[in-house]
């Protein structure tokens, strides 16, 4: 997700269900491809797990980029609302693409769908474009 003269641009969405080994395989795939110049945003959750998998992806995982935690601050409806306004005033635009139609399906059947990791991940890239909804996880 980018910005542009006051316009939000997704780019592309990676969506799979896999192995613990498999995400973390796709999750550094993107990071080689995005380059080490863009920062890496993964929302820590809550407790020792949390923990452990945010040491994971900063030492193994995603060994030299720039990893940051950020804890929701508010509910996924509440992230999703800046997202979802910028949207319904014309101010996202979609790169054409296969991962378009997965998408948008989850995002129309947000909040009830049975997903929504693609709304979490857009509102979070949002929320680091604009500066609302996450705060930076005191351990980052």
């Amino acid at each position: 997700v980018g910005m542009k003269d006051g316009r939000y641009y997704i780019l592309d969405m990676r969506r799979m269900r896999g192995t613990p080994a498999q995400v973390e395989a796709l999750i550094r795939q993107t990071a080689e491809l995005d380059g080490r110049a863009v920062p890496i945003h993964i929302e820590q959750e809550g407790g020792a797990s949390g923990k452990i998998a945010l040491d994971t992806y900063q030492r193994r995982v995603l060994a030299g980029w720039a990893v940051r935690a950020e804890t929701a601050t508010k509910s996924k409806t509440e992230r999703a609302a800046p997202v979802s306004s910028a949207a319904e005033a014309g101010n996202v635009m979609l790169k054409r693409g296969a991962w378009i139609t997965t998408m948008l399906d989850e995002f129309e059947a947000f909040p009830q769908g049975s997903h929504d990791d693609q709304v979490d991940a857009v509102s979070g890239a949002f929320a680091q474009l604009t500066h609302s909804g996450w705060s930076r996880s005191p351990s980052a």
